[in-house]
């Protein structure tokens, strides 16, 4: 069993800022271009239904190799498949980079599962491990340095794309993507004692969250990737994509820094608390997605998923054995790519045009409600984890 981690920057070690500076750039490259996918692929003549595609088509590969990388994780080659998921990472976007057609843009998000089913649980297992309140501490600084790489990724891509071209904005995040690969292989991966552990990971609070998680995802994935089309059907400037979604990403990292710094919280009624934050973003966004009132909508998305992702992490698998929590990262993160894969086709489906989407969107944010709130009811979680 790994120690607790003593020292500055809230109790982290240089091996554990190795760890977040990794995950930052990675989130930076991914993240950074995701929001001017859509956009890309309607300049480029894309439908609806080729552009609802966007989201579910990483989810595609990543889902396929989620069981055998958690075992690999378990197995203890965290830092080689953050390397790879890296490297993958950045040959995506490469493809990105040089391509001018539709299909590409699948075919580099289907490289991109890849990629996200390597680095992603790698990443958060690494960040699990150790005594709890180690744990804890190292899940939320993990999830702040993710807040961080979403408000600067997308802001500085947009910044690229409006002075110069969509080919070097994609080829910037490869650059980025190759070194957090690196920096994820100089990562010690944790090593601790007792094998496997005992138990599993089949407990009430992980598949809660599990749920919980995989419900926002579908509401979220699809405001994603509707609400840049519908500006680019609407004509609006692209700066109104960028700054809906800084102000999302900023405010996000905001209350991912805030749960960092907090000595003791409530997982179960933060998440509910960023739930109905982010609810509230979701449904104003819906009523009125063209103005730029939007930012306000948007910065109420942004704090209650800051507060809802890491509140959720911490319950699915703090109480998760050690030598298991490899799978569970792996399985929990699945959730996202369950929700990325379902949603944007449901919800356009059910919707038939970009703006009835986002209302549509905003009623599965809703239902998130049910297995959260459960999860509070039957007091599975202690009043301070």
């Amino acid at each position: 069993m790994i120690g607790g981690l003593r020292g500055a920057h809230g109790g982290l070690k240089a091996n554990d800022w190795v760890l977040n500076i990794s995950t930052l750039l990675y989130v930076f490259s991914l993240l950074g271009v995701v929001p001017y996918l859509s956009r890309y692929a309607v300049s480029l003549g894309a439908g609806g239904f080729e552009v609802s595609l966007l989201g579910p088509s990483y989810a595609v590969t990543a889902i396929g190799l989620r069981l055998l990388v958690g075992r690999l994780i378990d197995m203890g080659y965290a830092s080689t498949l953050m390397f790879l998921g890296g490297v993958l990472n950045a040959l995506a976007l490469a493809v990105l980079a040089v391509t001018s057609s539709v299909p590409m843009i699948l075919a580099s998000r289907l490289i991109q599962g890849v990629s996200v089913a390597m680095f992603i649980p790698a990443s958060l297992y690494s960040a699990s491990v150790g005594d709890p309140q180690g744990a804890q501490k190292r899940i939320l600084w993990r999830s702040t340095m993710w807040g961080l790489g979403a408000a600067v990724g997308p802001a500085v891509a947009g910044f690229i794309l409006s002075v110069h071209s969509w080919a070097l904005m994609f080829a910037v995040a490869a650059l980025i993507a190759l070194a957090s690969g690196f920096l994820g292989l100089s990562f010690r991966s944790p090593r601790f004692e007792g094998g496997g552990g005992g138990g599993g990971i089949a407990t009430l609070p992980f598949a809660l969250a599990s749920l919980t998680l995989f419900m926002y995802v579908v509401g979220y994935q699809s405001l994603n990737i509707f609400l840049p089309s519908l500006h680019e059907v609407e004509g609006l400037p692209k700066y109104y994509t960028a700054y809906f979604f800084t102000s999302l990403a900023l405010f996000n990292l905001g209350s991912r820094l805030a749960l960092s710094l907090t000595g003791g919280f409530s997982p179960g009624r933060m998440a509910l608390t960023g739930l109905a934050l982010s609810l509230a973003g979701f449904a104003a966004t819906a009523l009125d997605p063209l103005s730029l009132r939007s930012l306000a909508y948007a910065a109420l998305v942004g704090a209650g998923l800051g507060l809802l992702f890491p509140s959720l992490q911490v319950i699915s698998l703090l109480g998760v054995p050690e030598g298991r929590r490899g799978s569970a990262s792996s399985i929990y993160t699945a959730m996202f790519d369950f929700g990325s894969l379902i949603g944007p086709p449901l919800v356009i489906t059910l919707s038939g045009e970009y703006k009835s989407a986002l209302v549509t969107s905003t009623l599965f944010v809703a239902l998130a409600f049910t297995p959260i709130t459960l999860t509070i009811s039957r007091k599975h979680l202690n009043p301070k984890t």
